[in-house]
């Protein structure tokens, strides 16, 4: 699937201002939990955005499941649900982190290992070289190193981080990796989860957040995009390999005032029919279950581009 995202920040913009713009009638604001909103890229209008619609969707879920809960705790419940609905937050840029392997992989080095140039892939992509894990390094440890910079120029403690969001298309677990990252970074306290949306999945999980930030859920918010997909792509394969890199880079966002929210705008955008021009496949192989039934055995491949449209789908979509 082909992502694409595109965000305007500037301090001190007003929500008020930002829906005129987008042209949605400012009265409109006060009915929702937070004043943010998406432009569809299909339609043009303006509407609440995907992640206020999930919100809405997790507090709906816990108020059912509230419902078999002793009166005290539904009280306790419905009151924290309502003070959510009623809260509207800005949100703040806090500090910003940055980490990269230490094994760094020269266009040199990889002209020993297969037919290329330093000379061919200059001429062809600029890059000359490229940060790459070890095998006994982990995407977890250089997430939270990039995230422990990003708390420490934010001078905020981890125990006082309430969400991690990592994105990445890249995991350690398949299960998840932002957890892990989170109990590494010490963050006792914070929901953590991965979000995948490959290039665009930084910007996808920066919007992410700043929903739960802005419907006043969560406060302080620890935003990580992060991949290592030298560990996917097929290294004998020179037109693809040599684009690929390790690395992260993480942002904490807090909840500030309306009149200093630095999030002015975004626009978010999915198209499914160009996922056969870049992925990472998983193949099933059959398994008998017996009595004539069938399972499967799955594993994925390596990363495999179709370059020409992937650029034409960039080069597209940018200018839109």
């Amino acid at each position: 699937m082909q992502d694409t995202a595109f965000l305007a920040t500037r301090p001190g913009i007003s929500h008020e201002s930002f829906l005129r713009t987008a042209g949605r009638p400012v009265a409109s604001t006060r009915a929702l939990p937070s004043p943010a909103v998406a432009v569809s890229q299909t339609s043009g209008r303006a509407g609440p955005s995907p992640g206020l619609l999930l919100s809405a969707g997790a507090g709906l879920a816990a108020g059912l499941l509230g419902l078999k809960s002793a009166p005290k705790r539904q009280r306790q419940q419905r009151q924290q649900l309502s003070s959510v609905r009623l809260k509207a937050f800005g949100i703040s840029i806090a500090g910003t982190g940055s980490a990269a392997p230490e094994n760094v992989i020269s266009n040199d080095d990889l002209s020993k290992v297969m037919d290329t140039s330093d000379e061919w892939i200059m001429q062809r992509t600029g890059i000359k070289s490229r940060h790459v894990l070890k095998p006994d390094e982990s995407l977890r440890s250089l997430g939270a190193l990039a995230a422990k910079q990003a708390l420490e120029a934010a001078k905020i403690a981890p125990e006082d981080v309430e969400l991690v969001i990592l994105a990445t298309s890249s995991p350690d677990d398949i299960f998840g990796t932002a957890p892990a990252l989170a109990a590494e970074l010490g963050a006792s306290r914070a929901i953590a989860f991965d979000l995948t949306a490959a290039c665009s999945g930084f910007v996808f999980a920066l919007v992410t957040a700043s929903q739960y930030v802005r419907s006043g859920a969560v406060k302080t918010a620890v935003v990580v995009g992060a991949d290592c997909l030298s560990r996917w792509v097929d290294w004998s394969d020179r037109g693809t390999c040599v684009l690929f890199g390790d690395g992260a880079g993480a942002v904490v966002i807090t909840a500030t005032s309306l009149d200093k929210d630095a999030l002015l705008g975004f626009q978010l955008g999915s198209d499914g029919t160009g996922a056969c021009h870049l992925g990472v496949t998983s193949t099933n192989t059959p398994v008998d279950l017996g009595n004539g039934k069938q399972g499967s055995s799955s594993s994925y491949g390596k990363l495999a581009m179709n370059g020409k449209e992937v650029f034409r789908f960039a080069t597209q979509k940018a200018p839109e």
